[in-house]
């Protein structure tokens, strides 16, 4: 018979069966043993896989087929003769017949079952639960093995009198005994657990005594030394013709089974354990299983709980309110579900608890229900939130803080670090506290300051470090040991804040209030003393002053590539040879890190000026000789005399830092005198007024737009505005020196106001047609602020021109929140409510809050170009950037720089979280139409592209 035969007939043979019958065969499939029921005349109305098995048919037995057809001819009235004896039950050998009319012989259990209606014939099932011996020789290649091999059950039959076991060969792989072993029942025993083998032994022995069955499980040792759980069923066997009593019987190989089980077991033992409530709710919202933690928590036994709808079990809670509100998600989208909900405890408490919905899917992939999983998070909600409150204090604390592990290197500092010490986080982490070390303190004087630390848990005291630049500094330190929950040390914490001096004394306290500890100069406070006195007007026979301002040139690359200590002795020594060319009564003081300042009382003319700067110039040309380090050094110098000063000390030190960024910008190794033209100030002032009003009359003003683009792409995202003078006289006015002139004329609020109209004429006009400009920039003035009416001026002239407010961005200097606080906050109100930008300039030059960010509709912050110039050579500024770009990102604001003019800039801004700027290295101040091919060409302008000049007025 064919496989699609066999198949075909199957089929049939259950699809013609009334639906009883087939709840039968379901019951069949699900028995391990071999059973097969048969009617009153003796067909076959069901049979189990394990039966079918035995007799060849993998698929079924055929249709039709009836008890005769199973056995020799010898054994077809067995059950004729059953049911004549009116018995219940009775055990028979047969012979039964395969699908290949192989006959084999079996222990066949024949019991009588009760008629299903009235009026029947009573059915009689055939069950066959136990092997015997086989009439003929057991061929390997029989089916019933087969069967038994694949459902790892067997049966056996032992001679009691002789304790001789005949069993089929799956039996003999279950125990490992070879095919040919002669096996007797000690020998099984032997074989048997020895934790189970007693077990064993009293239920055998209770059968052959009392005649009961007996069924029980337990553990194999095969002689291998592998382990195999087995369960074992056996009867005792009525006497035979021969007198002798047997025992036969059925071991089922349960090693996969217990296995699971086991893992069954260990899984609810970690379920139950477990902490979080874990729940099964079937798709009507009823309970189905539950773990001790859920049920503790709505007071409810497991009895009482399952079967019931969850809302009946909490209530209208916060819990069942969100699993029917999340119903559809879950069952219907098969999507997982996390929220969070606010329950009371039992201490009257409120508690955050996560919810976790996850569907549960069937064997077909089908959404059967959802797993819940209630997790109490009040004390991680809680610590997240001093995390982020502690995260801020971090930040924005102004004493510096550092953050060791166990072994004592570095994994955290915040911007007040970077700030006092030079040195940014990249440059620190990984690495000791050592590398901070000034040298001017023993190894007994860390010995205790550890040792005190390890006993006490604390330290605190000063100590002398020395920054990123060399320069040695006092420290108030305060170090703390941080340990776990189990007494290990985790971290170390070090607070410090910068000091003046230690307190040993008067003259000492003065001295280093007004010396510099590294190269025993006068300091930044002695020498601005010094300066004042000397500018003194009322001082009697007074002598103009000079003051120099000294930077040695790439200082930082010294200590970087030689290390602070060849620095500090650099230092030492460029002091020593600058003392030895000036006069003694001439003032050098050490200002900061690399910077020097001179004060010369006598100066009378700029020559003098610059045959000092040129003599201080050729005494550094010569090599330094530092530990064994020949070293070569440059300097820069800015020079401002009195003269330029107006007598005033500010404008003094002010002019001498505006010649020394000039000599820098120029290529460093130079000098450069601070000096304005001589002349009349107040008739000049007066001619420049009335020029720059009639300049304004007669439209010789231009704007210029300088592209801000992203740094990582480079792309143009928008333009800041700004205005020059074509004068016919004067020429070309560029913005930086136009706006001090108008500034100085009183004009801000005209410029102001002209400087708007036309900026968003020109926004008009090039959305109409199709120029993506994006967003235009225009700064305001204080004066435009506080005397100038203009958010209503703003609205009118954006109304009048029909553009979206989006496409304007108003800049406001950092100043004006401070100067006029309220009058600030009103117009930065009304401005946000037309829908325009607003942008806080200058940025970094005054003390700015966090909190008055986040009180005002502020969308961008600019970082002032003096800090990006200084950029990368700078620790100091680099920190402040740092900051600046730390507190926009927490507070959500956008932030750009200004003055980018390299890529080393544009690298270190874009890695530090800075994403646009504006800048030379982008594009320079552009003419309207300049700027407008070169966005419908979609190509930016080199750097050093030329700006168009606009030919005077006709």
């Amino acid at each position: 018979m064919h496989r699609d035969q066999e198949t075909k007939e199957h089929t049939t043979r259950v699809d013609s069966a009334p639906q009883g019958n087939v709840e039968l065969g379901r019951l069949l499939d699900a028995l391990p043993c071999a059973v097969v029921v048969l009617d009153a005349e003796q067909q076959v109305v069901a049979a189990s896989p394990v039966f079918a098995g035995l007799l060849g048919y993998p698929h079924g037995l055929p249709a039709g087929l009836s008890f005769r057809d199973l056995v020799e001819a010898g054994d077809a009235g067995r059950v004729d003769d059953f049911l004549a004896t009116g018995d219940n039950e009775i055990t028979r050998t047969l012979c039964l017949m395969t699908r290949e009319a192989s006959p084999f012989g079996a222990v066949v259990r024949l019991s009588r079952l009760a008629p299903r209606e009235a009026g029947r014939a009573a059915v009689i099932g055939v069950v066959v639960e136990h092997r015997a011996v086989a009439i003929a020789p057991i061929q390997p290649e029989l089916p019933v093995d087969e069967a038994q091999a694949f459902a790892r059950v067997a049966n056996w039959e032992i001679d009691l009198s002789t304790g001789r076991i005949l069993a089929s060969r799956t039996w003999y792989d279950i125990w490992g005994f070879g095919p040919d072993t002669v096996v007797n029942l000690d020998a099984v025993f032997l074989q048997i657990h020895s934790e189970d083998r007693d077990l064993a032994k009293a239920a055998v022995r209770q059968t052959v005594e009392s005649g009961a069955p007996f069924r029980f499980r337990h553990r194999i040792i095969r002689p291998d030394g592998t382990l195999r759980w087995a369960e074992s069923a056996g009867h005792l066997e009525p006497a035979g013709s021969d007198g002798a009593r047997k025992l036969a019987g059925v071991v089922l190989d349960i090693t996969q089974r217990q296995a699971a089980e086991e893992a069954l077991a260990r899984y609810y033992d970690i379920v139950s354990a477990s902490p979080d409530r874990i729940a099964f709710l079937e798709r009507g919202g009823c309970l189905l299983a539950a773990n001790a933690a859920f049920l503790t928590a709505f007071r409810q036994t497991r009895e009482n709980a399952v079967g019931r709808p969850l809302r009946e079990i909490e209530g209208q809670g916060p819990l069942s309110e969100l699993v029917h509100r999340n119903l559809g998600r879950c069952l219907d989208g098969g999507h997982p579900v996390v929220d969070d909900i606010h329950e009371m405890g039992p201490d009257g408490r409120v508690r955050e608890s996560e919810v976790r919905l996850f569907p549960h899917r069937d064997d077909q992939d089908k959404v059967t229900g959802i797993v819940l999983n209630i997790r109490d998070v009040t004390s991680v909600r809680d610590s997240e939130r001093r995390l982020i409150q502690s995260a801020v204090v971090y930040a924005a604390t102004s004493d510096g803080v550092l953050m060791t592990d166990a072994a004592g290197r570095i994994v955290a500092v915040n911007a007040a670090f970077s700030r006092i010490t030079g040195y940014a986080e990249a440059e620190v982490l990984g690495r000791k506290p050592s590398l901070l070390n000034s040298q001017w303190h023993t190894k007994t004087f860390f010995a205790r300051m550890w040792r005190r630390l390890i006993k006490q848990g604390v330290w605190e005291g000063e100590i002398w470090n020395r920054r990123k630049d060399g320069e040695i500094y006092l420290q108030k330190l305060h170090i703390r040991r941080i340990v776990d929950s189990r007494g290990t040390v985790t971290n170390f914490v070090g607070v410090f804040a910068e000091r003046l001096a230690a307190a040993n004394g008067p003259k000492h306290v003065e001295y280093l209030a007004h010396y510099d500890p590294l190269t025993k100069l006068p300091n930044r406070v002695l020498f601005e003393s010094r300066l004042a006195y000397a500018m003194d007007p009322a001082r009697r026979n007074r002598t103009p002053v000079a003051l120099f301002l000294l930077d040695l040139d790439r200082f930082a690359n010294i200590n970087a590539n030689l290390g602070h200590q060849i620095g500090d002795e650099l230092l030492r020594a460029v002091g020593l040879r600058l003392r030895e060319t000036i006069r003694p009564a001439d003032t050098l003081a050490r200002l900061s890190g690399n910077q020097f300042g001179l004060l010369l009382e006598g100066i009378q003319t700029p020559t003098e000026a610059q045959e000092i700067a040129r003599r201080l110039r050729s005494a550094l040309r010569a090599p330094m000789s530092v530990r064994g380090h020949q070293v070569f050094v440059t300097m820069s110098m800015g020079i401002a005399l009195e003269a330029c000063a107006s007598n005033d000390v500010e404008i003094m030190v002010a002019h001498a830092a505006t010649a020394l960024g000039n000599v820098k910008q120029s290529g460093r190794d130079g000098f450069r005198i601070y000096a304005e033209q001589p002349g009349d100030p107040t008739t000049a002032r007066q001619r420049l007024t009335e020029l720059l009003r009639a300049g304004l009359e007669k439209d010789e003003y231009e704007l210029l737009f300088q592209p801000r683009a992203d740094l990582e792409t480079g792309r143009w995202t928008g333009a800041e505005v700004r205005v020059r003078w074509q004068h016919p006289e004067l020429g070309l006015v560029p913005h930086e020196r136009l706006l001090p002139l108008i500034e100085s004329g009183g004009m801000l609020v005209e410029l102001g106001q002209w400087m708007l109209a036309e900026t968003c004429s020109r926004l008009h006009d090039w959305h109409l047609r199709g120029v993506p400009i994006g967003t235009l920039v225009v700064r305001i003035s204080e004066a435009q602020m506080t005397r100038f009416d203009l958010v209503p001026a703003l609205e009118r002239l954006l109304r009048a021109n029909g553009i979206d407010a989006a496409g304007l961005e108003l800049s406001f200097a950092e100043s004006f929140l401070f100067k006029h606080p309220e009058q600030a906050r009103e117009v930065f109100d009304g401005l946000h409510r037309l829908g325009v930008c607003l942008t806080l300039g200058e940025v970094g030059t005054s003390w700015l809050a966090p909190p008055v960010l986040r009180r005002l509709p502020i969308g961008r912050l600019e970082i002032h170009r003096s800090f990006v110039d200084a950029m990368p050579d700078s620790p100091d500024d680099l920190a402040v950037v740092q900051a600046l770009i730390a507190m926009a990102q927490a507070l959500d604001i956008d932030i750009s720089a200004d003055g980018v003019r390299d890529d080393r800039q544009r690298l270190l801004l874009l890695n530090i979280g800075c994403l646009q700027a504006q800048g030379d290295l982008f594009a320079p101040p552009l003419t309207a139409s300049h700027l407008e091919r070169c966005l419908l060409q979609a190509s930016d302008p080199p750097p050093d592209t030329a700006i168009e000049p606009r030919p005077p007025p006709a």
